[in-house]
């Protein structure tokens, strides 16, 4: 398996850090189309101590969130303008990726042990906003598939 990005990098670009990152690699992007990325799935994760103790499995929450990151993730590369093999740009960056919407269909359980493999392909970009085809599997088993929006905004800009 071919590594673009190993998650030190992904640290620089997206703000999320331990135990909310829920990227590990990137195995393959293409500017403004697609990025595919890995999620190793351990069971000292902490949430399996409560979903489930007897049988766990990730939450589909947490698979939606971590679609949602690969998905930030690229677009946030396409906006970087960076290219395979390029250094990560080093300024500090106030953007941050915002979810418009989700619509995902939840098909196979995902346990510890697993390496969840998380596609997102383009399917619209009007300015900052994007909808975004998304799927994870799980050795070539979809566990998840839909859609999500996510839209890059100005951290400045946001009222808290």
């Amino acid at each position: 398996m071919q590594v673009i990005l190993e998650s030190y990098q992904i640290l620089q670009i997206l703000n999320y850090r331990f135990p909310f990152l829920l990227i590990d690699k990137v195995t393959n992007y293409t500017k403004g189309t697609e990025l595919k990325a890995i999620k190793a799935v351990s069971m000292g994760e902490p949430y399996f101590a409560g979903h489930f103790p007897d049988f766990p499995i990730m939450p589909g929450v947490l698979i939606t969130e971590a679609l949602s990151q690969a998905a930030s993730l690229m677009v946030a590369l396409d906006d970087l303008g960076w290219e395979v093999g390029d250094p990560i740009p080093s300024e500090k960056r106030n953007v941050i990726g915002v979810l418009g919407s989700t619509q995902i269909n939840f098909l196979k359980s995902v346990l510890p042990g697993s390496l969840l493999e998380l596609d997102v392909n383009v399917n619209w970009r009007k300015g900052p906003a994007c909808s975004i085809n998304v799927k994870a599997s799980v050795e070539g088993v979809v566990c998840a598939k839909g859609k999500i929006t996510v839209m890059m905004v100005d951290k400045n800009k946001l009222f808290l």
